[in-house]
């Protein structure tokens, strides 16, 4: 941001913080011993490790390609308590390496342990260890090994990163997939800089204000002024950890945000510098790393003839551009919505996700075709905050293409996505449409577009117990991008992934068609053989085979975060089982329909029961892809029910 005044920093007097008196917060080295010798998280028995202390300071200092520049100084220190946490002897520190942006420096790591005389002993962590690593075309980095650490150890590091911007602070995280004892964190601006803050904080916390004075020489003249402290603490904070279909994790942690939205130095007027969104697609159009790798020309005529040498109409030229992309280019496993250069990615033929799909919109532009760029937060980075037009919200870029009355969201990264799907990554997201004439957000759902299963099932049970038979199974859409991503594994190791109930059971003869052609259902034609449950004279039957549903996953009494499924679901299960000559049923499953009360759920079970066989056709919608953690308990009572229901069983016994 271009300041009005120059300013220049001077000496800034000393300030006794609410940090440097508060005894939650030791100096770094200054470990406890009753810490080393502590064997369970006191609020959390079964915790593989704790974060004892994380700490977070952040203040405005004298930059060097601007007037400000904003210091982070974080410390975290972290103890063992089990083998399953030893993973967090290995950190990595991230930060915006484009263009200088931030500065990390003055790293320190250091592993405590007790000898066998009780004495604490130090194993610091060689800075000729630390290695540095591309995160994608903006983000770079740092990673280290702690030394010497096992079940008991404490592993404390520090690091600074200065940012020549004072635009964004980021915001502090008090929550973390383990506990945490002491998360606090100080904030201090300058009088000149208003900024909001959003916080989602419904745990206990302490909070205080305050202001204190400094100074600066503007123009040879000294001037006083005040500058304004926020602390934040909050003490045993629970882990926040992994619930079934569960969206990102860093939507439900305990944070607190920050914006600036003006500026105002002394005898200059208020300047308005929050950010926005129209600014912000300026700035991008404006890149060289995004508009004029957009604009820049990949293929001769005769090249993109030959792509769409078999197109005749608009959709089946995105579609031959959009098959080329995917199927020549090689994803490197790094999101991101950045290029550096298209043209050498495209020769290269790999690169990350904001290569490979800028060269898509590349070329879709330059056959004719109206795409633009939509920048997107897939599902496992987070929700995107419209309030805050910053770029850090989102993590990739794919292209939105409009004929008429359809909408097509392309990402060719993905060997396995369609462009008659919306990818599942971003599902049911809000994307912000990058474009110069029509910047918008866009939410990214298509009702026509579900999880398909259909399965048809012939068996019989022989006189010693054995289910043998056939079965079918066609998946469609999301469904089918689930299986066919297991289908060039092989044929055993599908079967095991979707197929095999039990490993009693047998798939045997397994045809599986279209894992080719994305247009088509992919089916899967086997043959199985198991042995059915008994006791005494009785044998049992289930119907509920080969559609993925075994068992419910929503047991616990409470959630924190939202069920995510993603996508809407359709399950047809149909079936004729014959048993053998002398048995007979008992009273069977009823027919039924079982309705959640909002509609957003229904089951349908039909059964027919004739002397020595049984058909039945069972039907799943789910209508709804997400629930909210105030929905939890009904959805979890109806969920107990349906799997209730789809495990009744059969039961048969030789006539008397």
């Amino acid at each position: 941001m271009k300041m009005l005044i120059t300013l220049v920093m001077a000496a800034l007097l000393p300030a006794l913080t609410y940090a440097q008196k508060d005894k939650d917060l030791p100096a770094f080295g200054k470990i406890d011993k009753a810490d080393l010798q502590m064997t369970t998280c006191e609020f959390d028995k079964d915790a593989e490790a704790m974060v004892l202390l994380e700490y977070g300071n952040t203040e405005f200092q004298r930059g060097n390609r601007l007037v400000f520049a904003i210091k982070n100084e974080r410390r975290v220190r972290i103890k063992i308590l089990k083998k399953s946490g030893l993973d967090r002897a290995t950190v990595k520190i991230r930060f915006y390496s484009d263009d200088n942006y931030e500065k990390l420096m003055d790293v320190d790591a250091v592993t405590y342990n007790l000898d066998a005389a009780g004495n604490i002993v130090e194993s610091k962590v060689d800075k000729k260890s630390f290695f540095k690593e591309k995160v994608n075309a903006n983000v770079s980095a740092l990673k280290f090994a702690f030394p010497e650490v096992k079940v008991g150890s404490i592993i404390e590091y520090r690091y600074t990163i200065v940012r020549e911007t004072i635009e964004s602070i980021n915001p502090w995280i008090f929550q973390d997939r383990i506990p945490t004892r002491v998360s606090a964190f100080r904030l201090a601006i300058p009088e000149y800089f208003n900024f909001t803050t959003n916080s989602q904080m419904s745990f206990p916390a302490e909070t205080k204000k305050d202001e204190f004075r400094q100074s600066i020489a503007i123009s040879g003249d000294i001037i006083n002024y005040t500058a304004k402290e926020y602390f934040y603490k909050m003490k045993n904070v629970p882990a926040l950890k992994d619930e079934p279909y569960m969206s990102a994790a860093r939507d439900y942690l305990q944070r607190v945000e920050f914006q600036l939205n003006s500026v105002q130095f002394p005898q200059q007027p208020v300047q308005n510098v929050k950010n926005t969104w129209p600014g912000l697609t300026k700035s991008l159009w404006e890149s060289s790393l995004f508009g004029q790798q957009i604009k820049r020309n990949l293929l001769k005529n005769d090249a993109m003839n030959t792509i769409l040498a078999k197109a005749t109409t608009p959709e089946e030229k995105m579609n031959a551009i959009f098959y080329h992309v995917q199927h020549s280019m090689t994803w490197d496993g790094i999101e991101d919505f950045y290029c550096t250069n298209v043209k050498e990615c495209y020769n290269k033929k790999t690169g990350s996700s904001g290569d490979i799909n800028l060269i898509l919109l590349n070329l879709l532009n330059d056959a004719g075709i109206p795409a633009k760029p939509l920048l997107v937060s897939t599902r496992d980075h987070g929700l995107v905050n419209a309030t805050y037009p910053f770029l850090s919200q989102f993590n990739n870029v794919m292209v939105l293409v409009n004929f008429d009355n359809d909408a097509f969201v392309l990402d060719a990264s993905s060997k396995l996505n369609s462009p008659r799907l919306i990818p599942e990554s971003v599902l049911g997201t809000e994307a912000y449409l990058a474009d110069k004439e029509n910047a918008q957000f866009v939410t990214l759902w298509n009702n026509k577009n579900t999880y398909r299963q259909f399965i048809t099932l012939n068996g019989a049970v022989d006189a010693e117990g054995q289910l043998k038979g056939e079965a079918h199974v066609s998946s469609y859409d999301y469904g089918r991008q689930h299986r066919a991503s297991y289908v060039k594994e092989g044929k055993e190791k599908y079967a095991d992934r979707y197929l095999q109930q039990s490993s009693n059971m047998k798939i045997t003869d397994l045809e599986i068609e279209n894992a080719d052609d994305d247009t088509l259902p992919l089916n899967q034609h086997f043959k199985f053989a198991a042995p059915v449950n008994s006791s005494g004279e009785y044998m049992f039957l289930t119907a509920n085979m080969f559609a993925g549903l075994g068992s419910n996953p929503f047991t616990a009494d409470t959630r924190q975060s939202m069920v995510d499924f993603g996508y809407n679901q359709h399950y047809v299960l149909t079936g004729n089982i014959t048993i053998p000559e002398g048995y007979e049923f008992e009273q069977p499953p009823k027919n039924m329909a079982m309705i959640m009360p909002d509609t957003s759920i229904i089951f349908r079970r039909i059964v027919e029961v004739k002397p020595g066989a049984v058909a039945y056709r069972i039907t799943l919608e789910f209508r709804r892809p997400f629930y909210n953690p105030d929905e939890y308990p009904d959805f979890k009572e109806f969920y107990k029910l349906l799997f209730d229901k789809l495990s009744e069983q059969f039961v048969f016994k030789k006539k008397a």
